[in-house]
């Protein structure tokens, strides 16, 4: 695709007007809170936490590891979250509505934001038609829409993955913005065919499964390595306001010897003044309401 025509422009952040967050806030800070369902039985590489029992079926161990997020981990996050004035931005498996609806009313509860993730993360747009991945999107949009009562302006594919045809079929579909991209601190507007389609900072460093999972960091340097990006990010943010986000798995994050120092972090940013601890749905709003600007009939689209 980059090599035809890009579904955004190159426009180093230096270059770049500074932004003004509500209340003149030197720093954004938003923690994606992902919660999936993964079926009994699945032998997805994916889901696995210990790849060394992926062919037995069911894979006991994997299954039970990933369950403890949705039983344990996440109400650990969730308790920790309110006492520092947090709201989550999920990334929400439809599965999860009908599996654990308790989770559903608790996140409404606490007024967090519900994006769409798939189903149970096991469908990856790249593998679809594109009479498939409409369907998909749609039918996704619906489940979140009729059991949290608001409709989803936020998408992660599954590993990040898109198609081709993704982000105009997101437009299409009312989506607003999407986290597969990391590439940027601040929201970016993507060349679609219809409507307008922005990309939220996403995060692969501050993120528990790449981090931890993929290179083995303990969660003492997980809680370091949130505190020293937000010093960073702070006093860049005196000149330049950025966006900092975290990306959370219950199964990971919401055990007790992780939340420690987790929370530890997450209280350490929520002390400094100057400090919006927000959404994406919030900063999509924000950005479009001050800084969007309406694609000319002009600019360029990817061709399908």
């Amino acid at each position: 695709m980059s090599t035809q025509c890009p579904r955004y422009d190159f426009e180093p952040i230096i270059h770049r007007k500074p932004v003004t967050f509500p209340g003149k806030q030197r720093l954004a800070v938003l923690i994606y809170v992902n919660i999936e369902h993964v079926p009994f039985g699945s032998t997805a590489p994916a889901h696995a936490v210990y790849p060394g029992t992926l062919q037995f079926s069911p894979d006991i161990l994997n299954h039970g590891w990933r369950d403890y997020g949705n039983r344990v981990g996440l109400w650990r996050i969730m308790a920790a979250m309110d006492r520092h004035g947090y709201r989550g931005t999920v990334n929400l498996n439809s599965d999860v509505c009908r599996e654990y609806p308790q989770i559903i009313r608790e996140g409404n509860d606490r007024r967090w934001e519900w994006g769409a993730q798939g189903d149970n993360n096991t469908s990856v747009a790249t593998l679809m038609s594109e009479d498939q991945e409409r369907a998909f999107i749609g039918r996704n949009l619906a489940i979140i829409e009729d059991a949290t009562g608001s409709r989803p302006k936020g998408w992660l594919g599954m590993f990040l993955a898109e198609s081709l045809r993704s982000p105009d079929l997101l437009a299409e579909a009312g989506i607003e913005y999407v986290s597969n991209y990391a590439h940027d601190e601040l929201p970016v507007p993507m060349r679609v065919k219809h409507g307008s389609l922005l990309t939220m900072p996403y995060t692969l460093e501050l993120n528990d499964v790449p981090t931890i999972l993929g290179k083995g960091a303990s969660a003492e340097v997980f809680g370091q390595m949130i505190r020293d990006q937000f010093d960073v990010l702070y006093e860049e943010g005196k000149e330049r306001p950025r966006i900092m986000s975290i990306s959370l798995h219950p199964f990971i994050s919401g055990h007790p010897f992780r939340m420690k120092h987790l929370e530890a972090a997450l209280g350490y940013v929520a002390s400094h003044n100057d400090v919006w601890l927000t959404t994406g749905g919030e900063i999509n709003d924000w950005y479009r309401a001050h800084y969007l600007r309406a694609r000319s009939h002009s600019d360029p689209i990817c061709p399908m």
